[in-house]
């Protein structure tokens, strides 16, 4: 059996109801929009510093989406019944620097973002209208550069069940990638489109490259993108990953994610993964381990037609997309869900919604699996705090951190 690693334990007394990182920074947000400070961690990610607070207009719901150390900015976005904001915070001094005002109803996703261009992607729809992708300029003085609209070809009347139209990368070079899922009446659904337009879209620009991907679940019928992450390494060159989750509408247990990675230039497929049974949420590249980690979650019946949830972890060679290692965490058997499961510096990390941490190495992980007590198979962990009421509120992932944000305070 693996042997858990040892962890440092630090908490801060703060209490936040959302946690995100980028690099170095940690932005969290207190309940009810009452405070958005930002924080430093330490080189060696074993402690965190309180660094200002920023200064939103109102209190609202927002979600960090944009943190650029280079451009020294921090851009919110503001979700409400009205007109979306999306505000842009002096990285130094935590003023607001702009405001800007975007229209209809943006996705409830992390925006794609290049820091070489200062621009990023917004997904969002207006009533009686097609959904479109905004490209807004977030580090520059301008407002909304470009809109990516669905191609002729593929549209489909307002008054029907609306496709989905997302976007899913922005790269440095100014490419675009969108997807675009048809509405499943009155046909069933038996594929998606990835869609690339080269250089800042117009009114009526048309993709460059598009390509379909078909269901692969036998009587599948509906089809959604999970996750998707730049990929570059190795003989793929500068690629996509992409997981979609293939289900079918008559049950919840019918439902499975395929891995794959995909050219970003031609949208060519470079390799496609067996399909996992679940739905993949989240997609980590381990470079040096040379893996794809792949965590989601799975509902399977037991014999008395229970729904028991069941975590997956995953690893994908990343050449190749051959599965090297899958792991289930049983709710039924741990006696506490999974909160989040990541890859950080070459380890797996799950964190549990009580508060406890396990933590493998990924050698360890590949190789022999998760850490579990051979009498009762519950995954070995150590708690974050001695008080049995901990509760996990939200969690982020650093390079070399994991921060957890609970009732009382935030544990590094």
């Amino acid at each position: 059996m693996p042997a858990p690693r040892p962890i440092t334990i630090r908490a801060v007394d703060h209490v936040a109801e959302c946690v995100h990182i980028h690099e170095n920074y940690v932005v969290t947000f207190g309940p009810d929009g009452t405070s958005t400070d930002l924080w430093t961690l330490s080189n060696d990610g074993r402690a965190l510093e309180h660094f200002m607070v920023m200064r939103p207009p109102e209190r609202s719901r927002r979600v960090a989406q944009i943190v650029d150390g280079q451009r020294a900015l921090v851009a919110t976005l503001k979700r409400s019944s009205d007109a979306p904001e999306l505000h842009i915070f002096d990285l130094h001094s935590g003023d607001l620097m702009r405001t800007l005002m975007l229209y209809g109803s943006p996705d409830d996703v992390r925006m794609s973002y290049s820091s070489a261009l200062g621009l990023a992607l917004v997904s969002t729809r207006v009533a009686d209208e097609l959904p479109r992708v905004l490209v807004v300029d977030v580090a520059g003085n301008g407002w909304i550069e470009g809109v990516a609209h669905i191609p002729p070809d593929l549209r489909t009347s307002t008054d029907r069940l609306s496709p989905h139209f997302s976007a899913e990368h922005i790269t440095d070079g100014g490419d675009i990638i969108c997807s675009y899922v048809p509405p499943l009446l009155p046909d069933v659904i038996d594929h998606f489109t990835l869609m690339r337009w080269e250089g800042i879209p117009q009114e009526n620009t048309l993709p460059t490259a598009c390509a379909d991907f078909p269901i692969t679940l036998e009587d599948g019928d509906a089809v959604s993108i999970s996750c998707c992450i730049p990929f570059l390494g190795g003989a793929v060159g500068a690629a996509l990953l992409i997981a979609a989750c293939e289900g079918a509408a008559e049950t919840v247990y019918s439902c499975w994610s395929v891995v794959r990675a995909i050219d970003i230039r031609t949208l060519g497929t470079l390799w496609t993964a067996e399909p996992i049974w679940g739905t993949i949420r989240h997609l980590y590249h381990a470079v040096d381990a040379g893996v794809v980690l792949v965590t989601g979650m799975y509902h399977t019946p037991d014999n008395a037609g229970k729904n028991i949830p069941l975590s997956i972890i995953g690893a994908l060679d990343d050449q190749t997309g051959v599965l090297r290692r899958l792991e289930h965490v049983n709710r039924s058997v741990q006696g506490v869900s999974v909160r989040l499961c990541a890859a950080s510096r070459g380890a797996v990390i799950i964190v549990f919604v009580n508060g406890e941490v396990s933590i493998t190495s990924m050698d360890d992980f590949l190789s022999k699996g998760l850490a579990r007590n051979a009498d009762t198979q519950k995954v070995v962990t150590t708690r974050l705090s001695q008080n049995e009421g901990t509760k996990v509120v939200d969690v982020a992932i650093a390079s070399s951190s994991v921060v957890v944000a609970t009732e009382t305070n935030l544990v590094v």
